[in-house]
């Protein structure tokens, strides 16, 4: 009895379509769902999963994820709670806790108009501030790991409250514990960012660069980067809205390479594409610095194998950046998933590279991700 009270209380809901939380709009529904606005309401959570012996998966803003068609046969929790609030200042800096369901782009624009530095070029990424933490979002030469203090996370296996710090979290290029060794085993509360009061504009990344010479703008204010970056990524990645197509942001991971694997990347392109391809890639080597390595764009490899506008159903790769698969209306993860399978494929056989997909799969079964997910 007590048990279908705290669930009445919480809003647990049945067979609750997940659509509508996710920005690609396709996928079934959670078998329950539940959208938590504070400890208790986490707690009854995860009591009623552990009740009924169901995994739990958190879902934030929904802007990296893919459901499967038949849904997900789970508690769905929904972090709803949202803030930012400053918990330390000084003449230089200013530490900022957000709420894990603040929109990540209204903090970026909320940072913006307060003049504090270190996000900017984030600007327009959908999606919620927690779930912008699992993957460390990065554009246009920052990322989210570059001004991260700490988070304030739940385990779920025990319900224990832990402050992770910027080492707990192990942040790699799209990485870190919450989306490889401690998948799925924390909710995130909140984080907490420090952003810079003084002036340190990053203009280094080519369209960022381009963007400013060609508006005769050497010292460009914070608003003036925001709305650069909102323009350059509009025209790239469309930010995800019923009427322009669903899609789940880069939907592939650019490649970072060894010095060996790049050379036998070149060995290919000297087989397989034309000199110009081969000094394109030459000129990109060294045009994205990375520690982890050599970072190659995917996008460059989905041009050069013809995939621009390839479409499966009503699934279809972006003209103007491919790495956004868009959903035209309808479509189905199992389009989806055909089309990623296609792509992945066609590189593997001209270049060798196997490109690893970003966004979560969510309510696949092992066969099915062997099936797509397959090279050969």
């Amino acid at each position: 009895m007590a048990m279908r009270q705290a669930a009445a209380r919480l809003g647990i809901l049945e067979a609750h379509p997940l659509k509508p939380y996710t920005t690609f709009k396709i996928g079934g529904p959670a078998r329950y769902f539940a959208s938590i606005e504070s400890a208790e309401d986490l707690a009854e959570g995860l009591e009623f999963a552990r009740s009924r012996r169901l995994p739990v998966f958190i879902l934030g803003g929904g802007s990296n994820v893919l459901v499967n068609d038949p849904g997900l046969d789970a508690l769905v929790i929904h972090p709803a709670r949202q803030g930012v609030r400053i918990v330390r200042e000084d003449s230089e800096t200013v530490s900022l806790r957000i709420e894990a369901g603040e929109p990540w782009d209204a903090l970026v624009e909320h940072a913006v108009q307060h003049n504090w530095w270190g996000i900017e070029n984030l600007s327009h990424i959908p999606g919620q501030a927690g779930a912008a933490l699992v993957q460390n979002i990065g554009a246009y030469g920052q990322q989210i790991s570059e001004v991260f203090e700490q988070a304030d996370v739940v385990e779920l296996s025990t319900g224990r409250a832990k402050v992770l710090t910027k080492e707990d979290c192990a942040f790699g290029y799209r990485r870190s514990i919450f989306n490889t060794t401690r998948k799925d085993a924390y909710l995130i509360s909140n984080i907490t960012l420090r952003l810079r009061k003084k002036a340190c504009p990053n203009l280094a990344y080519p369209d960022v660069r381009r963007w400013f010479e060609g508006a005769g703008n050497p010292t460009p204010s914070i608003q003036d980067i925001r709305e650069a970056i909102i323009s350059i990524r509009d025209s790239k990645f469309p930010f995800p809205r019923e009427e322009r197509g669903g899609n789940a942001g880069s939907f592939f991971k650019n490649i970072v390479l060894s010095d060996e694997e790049y050379r036998a990347l070149e060995r290919r392109f000297r087989e397989n594409f034309t000199p110009a391809e081969l000094a394109r890639l030459r000129e990109l080597r060294g045009k994205f610095d990375t520690a982890d390595g050599i970072k190659i764009p995917a996008a460059f490899l989905m041009q050069i194998c013809g995939l621009k506008g390839r479409r499966i159903g009503n699934v279809e790769v972006n003209e103007a950046q491919p790495l956004i698969l868009l959903n035209r209306g309808g479509a189905t993860a199992a389009e989806v998933m055909l089309l990623a399978m296609q792509i992945r494929q066609t590189i593997f056989a001209k270049t060798g590279i196997g490109i690893a997909l970003e966004p979560e799969l969510l309510g696949f079964t092992q066969s099915e991700r062997e099936k797509y997910l397959a090279l050969e």
